[in-house]
């Protein structure tokens, strides 16, 4: 995203603003600031995404009039569109996720045609796994993968730009990491990464300290030289737990049109 977004500016998002009452002061203050600039829309919205974040646990049915809304500027307000799917939509997809929110909670709150055909576009960045079902829910199109291991984050090593891989260290947690394996990071509850280790070195004997491992990461061929120093740091956090899986399910090649590894994930 880009801080000028699109053509439009914070006057042309202003009926969002508007249809959601609890953002006002908020909004207020942060257009106090002395460096607000109202051409900053791209940036500015970021305020309203943490603002929804905090409606959707607080007080979720509030979102209405918001809907309502968006379903109108969708047909009127093309400029719009992106930014009611991206930092609306997929807002509250991923947030609801994390938090346990059942997402069928926030769908049936949709008035129209328009805001259901954005709801499932949304959810094929979020939650690409799945198919949307009215009555169901998220709806996995195929079983996960069994882990073999699982392994917790300690250290993201410095990585050399031009080298085919990159370092992370961690603890193994339980069953076994080996090169040929892949990382299988969750993004959300449908929506993984997967990248192969290519290799995997002991860091110290097991009487020492057991379990501690470097496990050597393949780039994504998305990931061009100027990205790769800053691949490890984006991508993986020490203390987050991810699974090792010894094969990638094949269902996976079909989604790579919408790869998620060609951003980093979400923080």
């Amino acid at each position: 995203m880009t801080e000028k977004y699109g053509s439009f500016t914070d006057a042309t998002w202003a009926p969002l603003r508007a249809a959601l009452p609890s953002f006002a002061e908020h909004w207020s203050a942060y257009t106090a600031q002395p460096g607000y600039d109202p051409l900053y829309a791209g940036m500015n919205v970021f305020e309203f995404e943490s603002h929804l974040e905090d409606v959707l646990s607080a007080d979720l049915d509030s979102l209405a009039p918001l809907f309502v809304v968006m379903e109108r500027l969708y047909e009127e307000e093309p400029a719009l569109r992106d930014m009611m799917t991206i930092n609306v939509l997929e807002t509250l997809t991923s947030t609801a996720d994390e938090r346990g929110i059942d997402l069928r909670r926030i769908a049936r709150l949709l008035p129209g045609p328009k805001t259901r055909v954005a709801w499932r576009d949304a959810l094929t960045w979020t939650h690409r796994e799945c198919t949307w079902d009215d009555e169901r829910g998220l709806v996995p199109d195929f079983p996960p993968p069994v882990p073999v291991g699982r392994v917790r984050v300690t250290a993201v090593p410095v990585s050399t730009p031009d080298a085919p891989a990159f370092p992370v260290d961690g603890e193994l947690l339980d069953g076994t990491i080996q090169p040929g394996h892949f990382v299988w990071k969750t993004l959300s509850s449908c929506s993984h990464v997967e990248r192969q280790i290519v290799a995997v070195e002991t860091l110290a004997s097991p009487s020492e300290s057991p379990g501690q491992v470097r496990f050597t990461l393949a780039y994504h061929e998305s990931e061009g030289p100027g990205d790769r120093k800053f691949v490890g740091e984006m991508w993986y956090d020490p203390g987050e737990v991810l699974e090792i899986i010894a094969q990638v399910p094949p269902e996976m090649d079909k989604l790579k049109g919408g790869d998620p590894a060609t951003s980093p994930p979400a923080g």
